[in-house]
């Protein structure tokens, strides 16, 4: 079939921009930190109110580990276009509400720029979708496809909710593919095209040798517990960082030779991060374009945090009875937190530390879709019609998330913000145009999706990786 002629969508987005801002500067103004639950909900009847505004229907639906979600429709084609997003703010440390240059939920406009807390991660990508598909009726036109809708307000940041709210609205979340929340455009305006996310395994461990605290004096009769926890810590990796316990790196699924090609491609500003960490040199001595592929593409283990004994600036003479310790393991694809969880637990039993107690904290499946499907051509396409500048796909990230939760139609994420937007930090802001043509950019997805060949939006089966379902 034809592809339908997107251009008076296109135009209905100039016409109605200033009313497009103004929604998007109104989102902007609550304050939807996950630590106010009031806030949090306002936000939630906020979007479902703007899906019913442009003649969609939407429900909010509370949800065990979670705020509020809000899952929605615009009707439209045949075919069916996910949107996951998140509202809630504050994803990353926000540094000093001073440094801003206006109140960080005043959502002013200065130079054609927009600052607000949350405006680049996610409420302007969020917006974004919802204004597409708006376009095509203030045009007069029906959508060509069926937009549906996932707008997820996280409680605790690895979104412990999503999987089982997914799996309960799986018929209303069906898609032939979906857009995921952000990405943004490099320094020279190309848009990139994120095809994945890590997963991560999130554990706690404690060491007990003590019923209770005692004096050091019995050091030489009883166990700390400070020292064998550090000692099972150091039995996980070197001081390096490479992680020496078997079976972790089972099934990591390595980036072909064009994938690799794509990573070294990347932008990456190895000398920023080296001044920003203080150092002169990267684990393993790796330049910019070798670092560019090991951040995304290397599973980690980091201690992210260890407690015990009294810590106090004081001379003490204490035998710690309890020791605790925080773990992050990052996951690339093929990677399950199951069968890692399970090799850590081994490995602590068969070193000789099986009494340790290891609670998981937060757990998600890395997902890939690969940068061969079509429907990563379709948006590359848009991209290309939309921006005049060639897009940038990234087969492999350095993020986190939980896309696991969702894994089946291929995913691509896309953004309106620039990777200089201050992302949670002070001045977070988007370029008002950037959000003009990214609006362009969902409508022109929208448009080619309609006209696509069958196998351009449903092979996902086929060419998403399997990994993160298994």
């Amino acid at each position: 079939m034809p592809q339908p002629d997107p251009s008076a969508a296109l135009d209905a987005v100039d016409t109605h921009f200033d009313t497009f801002v103004e929604e998007l500067r109104a989102l902007c103004r609550i304050r939807s930190r996950r630590q106010e639950p009031e806030k949090m909900a306002e936000t939630a009847d906020f979007l479902a109110a703007s899906l019913r505004r442009w003649g969609g229907s939407a429900e909010v639906i509370p949800w065990q580990d979670s705020h509020p979600y809000v899952l929605g429709e615009i009707d439209g084609g045949e075919r069916a276009l996910l949107h996951f997003n998140h509202y809630d703010v504050e994803v990353e440390p926000t540094g000093d509400d001073d440094a801003w240059i206006s109140p960080p939920y005043a959502a002013e406009i200065h130079e054609g720029r927009l600052y607000a807390r949350g405006v680049a991660d996610d409420k302007g990508a969020l917006l974004s979708r919802v204004h597409a598909a708006a376009a095509w009726r203030l045009a007069g036109l029906r959508p060509p496809v069926t937009s549906r809708f996932i707008m997820e307000g996280k409680k605790w940041l690895h979104s412990p909710g999503l999987a089982s709210f997914a799996e309960a609205h799986r018929e209303r979340l069906a898609a032939d593919a979906a857009l995921w929340e952000n990405s943004w455009l490099d320094e020279r305006g190309r848009p990139l095209l994120k095809l994945g996310e890590k997963g991560v395994l999130y554990v706690r461990l404690k060491a007990r040798t003590l019923a209770r605290e005692l004096t050091s004096q019995n050091a030489a009769l009883l166990p700390a517990a400070t020292a064998r926890l550090t000692a099972a810590l150091a039995s996980l990796q070197r001081p390096d960082g490479t992680v020496t316990f078997e079976g972790f790196a089972d099934g990591v699924r390595p980036p072909t030779e064009r994938e690799s090609e794509l990573l070294r491609a990347l932008p990456f500003d190895a000398a920023f991060l080296r001044e920003r960490a203080g150092v002169e040199r990267f684990t393993g001595d790796l330049d910019a374009p070798g670092a560019a592929v090991a951040i995304r593409t290397r599973p980690t283990l980091t201690v992210t945090g260890v407690e015990g004994g009294d810590n106090r600036d004081d001379i003490t003479l204490g035998l710690p009875a309890t020791a605790t310790a925080k773990i992050e393991i990052r996951l690339i694809a093929g990677q399950d937190p199951d069968r890692v969880l399970a090799a850590l637990t081994d490995h602590l039993r068969l070193a000789g530390f099986g009494d340790l107690d290891v609670r998981v904290m937060a757990s998600s499946r890395p997902h890939l879709t690969d940068h061969r499907d079509p429907f990563v051509s379709l948006v590359a396409d848009a991209a290309r019609r939309v921006y005049g500048a060639e897009p940038v796909a990234e087969p492999y990230t350095q993020w986190i998330g939980n896309q696991g939760a969702l894994a089946g139609p291929p995913i691509v994420g896309v953004g309106v913000s620039r990777a200089d937007a201050g992302i949670d930090g002070p001045n977070e802001h988007i370029r008002l145009e950037d959000y003009r043509m990214g609006v362009k950019h969902v409508i022109e997805v929208m448009a080619a999706m309609a006209s696509a060949p069958a196998t351009a939006a449903t092979a996902a089966d086929a060419r998403s990786t399997g990994e993160a379902r298994r």
